[in-house]
């Protein structure tokens, strides 16, 4: 699955967009998410609150649509992650 990064998350990743391995039947964005701080881990501090959920203000889109963490990802989506910009 092709992951596409936005705003700070492209300073972890070195990339604009990145390769994730995804189970052949789909797995949900969270486990995607998870799967993605596995391979980069400073970005978690930009994705997830330390009790683990996804922060409020970072968006995910799904093929281009508002995704929630139960929202289900097939090998061929195309999502994005757009963290809260920084700064004023």
């Amino acid at each position: 699955m092709e992951l596409t990064v936005h705003g700070p998350l492209r300073g972890v990743t070195g990339s604009k967009t990145v390769s994730i391995s995804t189970a052949d039947d789909g797995e949900s964005v969270q486990a995607v998410l998870e799967q993605f701080v596995e391979q980069y881990p400073r970005a978690r501090t930009q994705l997830f609150d330390e009790d683990g959920t996804l922060r409020g203000s970072v968006r995910v889109l799904v093929d281009g649509d508002r995704a929630d963490p139960e929202t289900e990802c097939l090998p061929t989506t195309e999502m994005s992650l757009i963290p809260a910009a920084q700064g004023g």
